[in-house]
């Protein structure tokens, strides 16, 4: 899910396609639109996600514990 900064509404990835179709730059766009409001969030890197990933599969263990 991907909450929107500016109106605080909740989404899809998915559902951010249908107000980009009619976009030219569509393919190389690094943003989300907001179906709600129509603002334009920045996309998580997917370096990052994969790091999130990473870690939810392996799990992080506080070593000070």
């Amino acid at each position: 899910m991907i909450k929107c900064s500016y109106c605080g509404y909740e989404f899809n990835e998915k559902d951010t396609l249908k107000g980009c179709k009619t976009c030219p730059m569509t393919k190389v766009c690094n943003k989300y639109k907001c179906p709600n409001c129509g603002f334009h969030i920045l996309k998580e890197p997917k370096i990052i996600k994969q790091l999130k990933k990473w870690v939810s599969k392996i799990g992080f263990k506080n070593k000070n514990r």
